[in-house]
């Protein structure tokens, strides 16, 4: 399975919390699976963490990334497209592209965000 990691599952996963659950680090760990971490989910962490909301230096977060041999997902033309288009009432743009990305890339979202399931995301938790 393909996962891709939203936001608050990166930050939780590499920061080792008690409030990442068990079943979504048991997929990441099951080597069977591709872990990605979108474009949106980095910019999002490097804005918090400039803005003082997160302790997670830039760098930190990418040597992690490449050590947990993380893949980078980019945010296509085709993913912007298909996050417009979305008929959902969720208004939040990183979301929206999260679950264009999503759907596009055929992967599992890895979210507690149960606003997701409004739209029929693979999410898992």
């Amino acid at each position: 399975m393909r996962l891709l990691l939203d936001s608050h599952a990166v930050y939780w996963w590499l920061a080792g919390s008690p409030r990442f659950s068990d079943r979504a680090r048991g997929l990441i760990l099951d080597r069977v699976n591709a872990v990605l971490v979108s474009a949106v989910s980095i910019y999002e962490l490097e804005y918090k963490a400039r803005r003082g909301r997160l302790d997670l230096p830039s760098q930190e977060l990418r040597a992690a990334l490449r050590r947990n041999a993380v893949e980078d997902l980019p945010v296509t033309h085709d993913h912007a497209d298909y996050a417009v288009q979305l008929d959902w009432e969720h208004r939040d743009p990183w979301d929206r592209l999260l679950a264009a990305q999503a759907r596009l890339e055929n992967c599992a979202l890895v979210s507690l965000d149960a606003v997701f399931d409004a739209i029929g995301v693979n999410r898992q938790w």
